[in-house]
């Protein structure tokens, strides 16, 4: 599940930020590649189909739900703390700058908080195409 990585994590750097982001990027692939898609697209979240029924004559579709933490099988255990172990791996690279680890730690969720570092570093998409 988790590689523990005998590389020291890159520690966040505003003046260069961009080499930061091309090691912080290599030692997240390094370390585990599914981390890659936390990042892009959210921590793995577990989820279960309700199957097909009828209610008062009416049919009502299958459909899919979140299950709740104590329905987790072992493996969707493991998925889930993969977002864990990212949002460490996020916070331990940014524990020399204050300001930046303050601005990132409410956020819920690894994807959140690399966003956020996107944004204040490098701007929203509309000031990086002016």
């Amino acid at each position: 599940m988790q590689k523990s990585s005998s590389i020291k994590i890159p520690s966040f750097d505003k003046e260069n930020y961009n080499v930061w982001k091309r090691k912080i990027m290599l030692f997240i692939k390094a370390e585990n590649p599914l981390y890659l898609g936390i990042l892009q697209n959210g921590p793995f979240v577990p989820r279960k189909e309700i199957e097909a029924s009828t209610v008062d004559g009416v049919l009502v579709p299958a459909y899919w739900v979140n299950k709740l933490p104590s329905e987790f099988l072992e493996p969707e255990k493991e998925k889930v703390a993969l977002d864990d172990y990212l949002q460490l791996i996020l916070l331990d690279a940014l524990t020399l700058d204050k300001a930046m680890c303050g601005n990132v730690i409410g956020c819920s969720s690894a994807k959140d908080m690399w966003n956020k570092i996107e944004l204040l570093c490098e701007g929203s998409e509309e000031v990086k195409d002016n």
